[in-house]
């Protein structure tokens, strides 16, 4: 596509296994990297009236104080299985946006359809594909 960076972009005609795991290692890591920042935040939502719980209104000094009172590794508890489920789910969003992006690309070509609805179609399929996977396997602390 005519936007795309070289960093951004696979190479041209990649195997949907290739795509599939770029998506499924992509997931894993951004699910694993945010979850203690969304443990903190739930915490924080359900716990809004009790303000003893938590002493700052910041993520991460209610992060720091999680560990520091329950235990280094307690805002990562129940990460196993959202990194099983971030896998699957994002392996299937990748193919899907690729497979539709490679389908509608020539009807766009040919037709006056923009660029950008070809990637919105795309990236909508692929979502609703996504958490049909994910939204079972999503859990927090």
């Amino acid at each position: 596509m005519s936007g795309e960076d070289d960093y951004e972009s696979l190479t041209e005609g990649a195997s949907i296994g290739t795509v599939m795991t770029a998506g499924a290692i992509a997931g894993i890591m951004e699910h694993c990297v945010m979850f203690p920042v969304d443990c903190v935040k739930t915490r924080m939502q359900a716990l809004a009236c009790d303000k003893t719980k938590f002493r700052s209104s910041s993520i991460f000094a209610n992060l720091v104080n999680i560990a520091k009172t329950e235990g280094l590794f307690r805002p990562l508890k129940g990460v196993q299985p959202l990194m099983l489920g971030a896998g699957p789910a994002h392996a299937v969003y990748f193919a899907c946006y690729e497979h539709i992006k490679t389908v509608m690309t020539p009807v766009a070509q040919q037709s006056i359809l923009p660029e950008t609805v070809v990637h919105g179609v795309a990236g909508a399929a692929a979502t609703v594909f996504h958490d049909a996977v994910m939204t079972p396997a999503d859990g927090e602390c």
